[in-house]
């Protein structure tokens, strides 16, 4: 089965056994806690039992947890670990062996001493940022003014004049001067530079005209400048600023030399971080049991294969505990695994980006995973990308360690190799036409149509098997109507207008058709209530047949996708051979072919998974799956960091 059958299991046991048992389970990582508050025993447990709470010493955990993490956020944001193309999406960690993190473990109180030097390194940093904006805002106040040759510190006013430093509007400055003309009788006013918005300019004036002079500049939105903190020229002050900018740099340069030797910490505290935060979860895990005075009781999930092997663990193991098991009720929120076997094992990642499966839902990956083959090759569609594809992904899978999904992943694209190998073979396609071979069926580049044809003829079969798949499901759950009706004559309704395009089938297409447009009209209405709206909602309901016309349409893509890596491959074959001979000419043609066909596999696999994904999700899930259930999280260990590296694996 798909869905593995899952437990409930209740395991009581000594208050003095706790840590110990704890321990074992977060070993096993086999079983999926539960908050026994929230369970339907609850009631029954509530008179003889109160809720347990996490050791006091979480709240020190956590914040030993949070202080490690800052230090590598830190680290990450100024000197980040660099990794590789393929680590982008496998993530990478750092590989240790068992006694190097046992070492790392001892130093975990250094972590403190670590974390009070990132924090005051982070001040100086922030202290510099300030500085270096304050005094970039200056500069970029002052240049206008560069050219004022005029100490700023005697730019005030005194007692029988006015001086300042002002900005008008551009479009102003004709009117400002024109109107200070007028209304001023003694001032002096000298235009320091313009740009696109304003004029800048010194003005001096007699105190007693102080008042005619803000009539004129309030009229004209005239700005006052102010550099009443500054002394000397504006240029002397810029290039103070700039060398208080060349000091700040240098001052960052030597913090950033001073992260650098924090370094060193870095692999200590990765392994210190993955092993306090299993602590932590290990506490926090608490608050789900319930206990009394001496004794404690914890509720979780357990796959059923492996129930046995941890009733005879918790045997072994512990003295005091007792284990027990259950089916789950009808109403509860049972985790959901999947564990599918062979190929379809590599298609489960695409079904779980998509949404895991319900309890009592059919897992669509072994339906799915034929489809997603053809349909990857289709659009890839070429056997040397396809050779290239899977020697990449068994290069990988042996060089990476990764979890499972990016097992599967890896999996998923060693099969799409294979697939494009196949269908490279049967449209002939070898790194475009480099190789040429004929094709062992057609070449879809010289008949598109006939592919066209047989794109939307297997996008018929993948939507008629999601229709299946569906009144499976209905006939399984006691509803056979509901097959025959929501399923059945949709079948045969949209088999007699296909039968209507074939010739000599005009007659029995017609019937077929009105047939099944009548079981639709008939039956598609039947939640309603009063005839009328019955037929009304089972009319409308033939109006759907958009819908499937637009999903069959749809599979036009694989066409698509497939002509575009065939047209660009052999364009990047026909840019080579424009290159001249010799050895100039040969390194450019190696060139062109390697880096050519090296984006275009990338950019052409990418485009296969994404679109064949898309096939799946929208045309053939919409007709049968509905997702939303719950995944299976174990209590078990976690690492965001560090892979310890077990002596038998090294």
């Amino acid at each position: 089965m798909p869905i593995i059958e899952m437990k409930k299991v209740f395991l009581l046991g000594h208050r003095q056994e706790r840590d110990k048992i704890f321990n074992l389970l977060h070993n096993l990582g086999s079983v999926e806690m539960v908050d026994v508050k929230s369970g339907e025993a609850w009631d029954e447990f509530q008179a003889l039992l109160e809720p347990d709470q996490p050791p006091e010493n979480i709240s020190q955990i956590d914040t030993t947890r949070s202080d490690i993490r800052y230090c590598l956020d830190f680290f990450q944001r100024y000197f980040p670990v660099k990794k590789t193309f393929i680590q982008q999406f496998t993530g990478g960690k750092l590989e240790l062996s068992e006694d190097q993190f046992t070492e790392y473990i001892e130093s975990l109180h250094r972590a403190d001493e670590i974390y009070g030097s990132c924090r005051q390194v982070e001040d100086k940093l922030a202290r510099i940022r300030n500085e270096i904006t304050q005094a970039n805002n200056l500069i970029a106040e002052l240049e206008p003014w560069e050219s004022l040759d005029l100490p700023l510190e005697l730019v005030k006013d005194g007692s029988y004049a006015v001086m300042g430093l002002y900005t008008v509007p551009r479009d102003n400055a004709l009117e400002l001067q024109e109107s200070l003309a007028e209304n001023v009788s003694n001032y002096y006013l000298k235009e320091v530079t313009f740009d696109n918005e304003f004029m800048y300019f010194f003005y001096a004036g007699l105190s007693e005209e102080r008042a005619a002079q803000a009539d004129v500049f309030k009229e004209n939105a005239v700005t006052e400048v102010n550099f009443s903190q500054l002394s000397g020229s504006p240029a002397e002050n810029i290039a103070s600023l700039h060398k208080q900018l060349d000091d700040l740099e240098e001052e960052r340069a030597s913090i950033l030399r001073e992260i650098e030797s924090l370094l060193e910490h870095r692999p200590m505290l990765m392994a210190c971080y993955d092993y306090i935060d299993n602590e932590y979860k290990k506490h926090d895990a608490v608050s789900n049991l319930a206990r009394t005075e001496n004794s404690f009781l914890l509720e979780g999930w357990v796959p059923a294969p492996v129930l046995k092997d941890l009733e005879n663990t918790v045997d072994e193991k512990t003295e005091t505990a007792v284990l027990t098991s259950r089916d789950p009720g009808e109403k509860e929120n049972v985790p959901v695994l999947l564990h599918n076997r062979g190929p379809a094992e590599a298609y489960e990642v695409v079904t779980k980006l998509f949404s895991t499966p319900q309890r009592r839902e059919v897992d669509p990956t072994p339906f799915m995973a034929p489809f997603f083959f053809i349909f990857f090759g289709i659009c890839l569609g070429d056997a040397g990308y396809g050779i290239l594809l899977g020697l990449l992904a068994v290069y990988f899978t042996r060089q990476l360690r990764i979890g499972e999904s990016g097992k599967q992943l890896l999996k998923l694209l060693l099969l799409g190799g294979i697939s494009s190998i196949i269908f490279g073979i049967l449209f002939g396609g070898y790194f475009g036409d480099l190789i040429k071979l004929p094709p062992l069926w057609f070449d879809p580049l010289d008949q598109p149509m006939q592919m066209l044809y047989y794109c939307f003829a297997i996008g018929l079969v993948h939507i008629y098997f999601g229709m299946g798949v569906q009144a499976y499901r209905n006939i399984k759950a006691g509803k056979p109507l509901s097959a025959l009706f929501d399923q059945g004559f949709w079948f045969i309704f949209l088999n007699g207008l296909i039968l209507l395009l074939l010739p000599g089938f005009e007659t029995a297409a017609q019937w077929i058709a009105i047939g099944g447009g009548a079981g639709l009209v008939l039956t598609q209405g039947r939640s309603q209530s009063g005839l009328v709206l019955k037929f009304l909602s089972g009319l409308l309901s033939l109006y759907n047949i958009t819908g499937y016309l637009s999903d069959v349409l749809s599979y036009s893509r694989l066409l698509a996708l497939g002509l575009a890596t065939g047209v660009i491959a052999v364009a990047i074959n026909s840019m080579g051979e424009m290159v001249g001979g010799g050895v100039v000419g040969t390194v450019i043609l190696s060139i062109i072919l390697l880096g050519g066909h090296s984006f275009n596999i990338i950019i052409s696999a990418l485009s296969s998974y994404v679109h064949t994904s898309r096939l799946q999700y929208v045309e053939f899930f919409g007709k049968f799956f509905e997702g939303g259930g719950k995944p299976f999280k174990p209590f078990g260990k976690s690492a965001s960091y560090v892979d310890v590296i077990k002596p038998e694996e090294g």
